[in-house]
């Protein structure tokens, strides 16, 4: 063979140490004198970077010549590389004088997790057999990765049923193991977490319930709606008869307890019992009945304590005036005339007018249905009704009043015992009455005002109250038997009173109308309008507001629903603009113009619109959030 430049003998011993001929001598290490340093042409040594080579489980390094640079190692897991005893986790520069050491990380056959509720206990197997490991042939290279493989000729370990038993042992997984299960993975793996142990959770008990057996709401067939008149003259107000069964108590079911996958004991939740309080017009009986003493409208009033009365109506054939002068009435108030101006109707029950209401406020625990036509007043029904109720308000004030009262004397007390000067509790009360509590004496006078106007209460339960109210306006009599634990029994009263009107909220309530100009309008329940609709009216209520009458029309107005509103006709050509806001969904047969808003989104409607719903989906598409808009 002819070349046509003659190779140099270094060159060509370079070849051979790159393509590895003849590279080991006969004891299998590498031949010091395989790539000796290139020389140029002037005789001085080629510039040459370092190398490693792998080779039959073997790392061999060569150091560079001439200022070359240094050989470069790094490990890719499972390999663990260490370089004098100094592990490498990254690149790491190595010399030929080096000691390099290697092994293999074992990866686990399986793992066993348990699920966050410790119900599951779940094995996944990676591998049936582990093999020995062997380093992968790399190199001559400046950059050499480190790399190990499987080799499946020598097995080390084959996972036994016993191997995953031990593990489940070992983590204390005791309850329902599977073992068919774990020997079915083992022969057919499908490499999926499979479940090889299981608990029993808890089944949770059944809540106390109470079983209604009487209508809560008043029938529509009070209204007339779209010219269909109900010619009947009286309301259909649910009614029992004496000895009717009202309601029943479920008793609470309890649960029964379950276990983890570790052997624990799993509780249920505990069930909720139900408290019943009968009033003296029922019979709570020891199954949990409760049965009518006398006839009257049923009524279940509270929260966490069910209260149940059959509720005496009071009833006003005429209307309410200067004559009858306002009505406050523990129970039911049914108007068979108009409430004229000026006029309060406070009930602890619900409220039925037959005519109409003028420039006057009617508050109800219950519900309030109107017949007639509402101007200029103001309707509050269950929470708001209770809200705006003066023995509640007035108790509520005195509450306040008269705790200050006490944190007030306590300090007066200590700063005169301080000086020495001792002095009666009184008073010292009754200098506070003329000073720093000037408020008290006209909430008392107040409170003894409303409690003298109630109709239809036992005169007993408040004759404490009234009692120790009196001293307070008697100042000689206060500062000479006033004691700081006469006042705090005075508060205790107060406080009960209070709290005796907040429970007097009912559920399912609504205001019932057929049309109200210039009105405000607030229920925990719906309002529901009937027939003719609403003219420059604030509207709220915690559920729905709803025009029954296709003709009904809502101008001018605000409205303001917890869930949704459906209305018929808003707005006009002229006039202001209504503004109806609803949680869920506002509903529209016809609009003609005003701002609708759900949720926290907004559209203000400057043309005509027909058969829309706007809830929040649909909004989001072309408005900005309302608490945007404002800023």
């Amino acid at each position: 063979m002819s070349l046509n430049k003659q190779i140099s003998e270094a060159e060509l011993k370079r070849l051979i140490h790159q393509l590895d001929i003849g590279g080991e001598d006969a004891d299998g290490e590498e031949d010091a004198s395989a790539a000796p340093g290139e020389r140029d042409e002037n005789g001085q040594l080629v510039k040459q970077d370092g190398s490693i080579r792998i080779r039959n489980q073997q790392i061999h390094v060569q150091d560079p010549i001439a200022g070359g640079e240094y050989a470069v190692i790094y490990p890719m897991s499972p390999v663990r590389l260490f370089v004098n005893e100094q592990e490498v986790v990254w690149e790491a520069p190595v010399r030929a004088s080096d000691r390099i050491s290697w092994k293999v990380e074992e990866q686990p056959l399986f793992e066993i997790t348990i699920s966050e509720d410790k119900l599951l206990a779940h094995l996944r197997l990676f591998a049936t057999e582990r093999y020995a490991s062997r380093l992968v042939d790399a190199g001559p290279d400046r950059r050499v990765i480190v790399r190990a493989e499987d080799d499946e000729s020598i097995v080390l370990k084959t996972v036994q049923l016993a191997d995953v038993v031990a593990k489940l042992e070992e983590m204390s997984i005791k309850s329902r193991i599977e073992f068919a299960a774990i020997q079915r993975e083992l022969l057919e793996p499908t490499y999926e977490p499979i479940v090889v142990a299981s608990g029993k959770a808890p089944a949770d008990g059944e809540d106390a319930r109470l079983e209604i057996y009487f209508d809560q709401q008043v029938r529509s067939e009070f209204f007339e709606v779209d010219g269909a008149i109900d010619f009947r003259n009286h309301l259909r107000i649910p009614t029992v008869q004496k000895g009717d069964l009202m309601a029943r108590k479920i008793p609470m079911v309890d649960g029964t307890a379950g276990y983890d996958v570790l052997g624990n004991v799993t509780l249920p939740k505990p069930p909720k019992d139900l408290f019943i309080l009968a009033k003296p017009n029922v019979e709570l009986t020891a199954d949990g009945r409760v049965i009518a003493r006398k006839q009257g409208r049923p009524r279940i009033t509270g929260g966490k304590i069910k209260t149940l009365d059959v509720s005496t109506s009071y009833v006003v054939s005429g209307n309410v005036d200067i004559s009858t002068g306002n009505i406050v009435f523990s129970g039911d108030v049914i108007v068979c005339g108009d409430v004229t101006d000026n006029m309060i109707v406070e009930s602890l029950g619900n409220v039925y007018v037959y005519g109409h209401v003028f420039n006057s406020t009617i508050t109800a625990t219950g519900s309030i249905n109107v017949r007639g036509n509402v101007i200029s007043s103001r309707l509050y029904s269950g929470y708001f009704g209770v809200l705006f109720n003066r023995l509640y308000h007035t108790s509520k004030q005195l509450c306040d009043s008269i705790e200050k009262l006490l944190a007030a004397s306590k300090l007066l007390e200590e700063a005169l015992e301080a000086k020495r000067q001792p002095v009666r509790f009184g008073q010292i009360v009754q200098l506070l009455l003329e000073t720093k509590m000037r408020d008290i004496l006209p909430a008392i006078k107040e409170l003894q005002f409303v409690i003298s106007n109630i109709r239809n209460i036992r005169q007993t339960e408040y004759e404490k109250l009234k009692e120790i109210s009196e001293m307070f306006t008697k100042p000689t009599k206060l500062i000479e038997s006033a004691t700081r634990e006469f006042v705090q029994g005075f508060l205790a009263l107060l406080q009960d009173t209070h709290g005796e009107v907040a429970r007097m909220q009912e559920e399912q309530v609504e205001i019932s109308i057929n049309q109200c100009q210039g009105g405000e309008l607030k229920s925990n329940g719906d309002i529901v309008i009937h027939r003719d609709g609403v003219l420059l009216c604030e509207l709220f209520s915690a559920r729905n507001i709803v025009f029954l009458s296709e003709q009904g029309i809502c101008r001018g107005s605000r409205l303001d629903a917890g869930d949704s509103i459906r209305a018929s006709i808003v707005g006009g050509q002229t006039g202001a603009i209504s503004v109806l806001k609803a949680r869920r969904k506002v509903q529209i047969r016809k609009m003609y113009s005003g701002r609708i808003c759900v949720g926290k989104y907004c559209k203000d409607v400057f043309e005509p619109i027909e058969q829309t719903i706007f809830d929040v989906q649909a909004l989001k598409r072309y408005s900005e959030p309302d608490d945007k808009r404002a800023t």
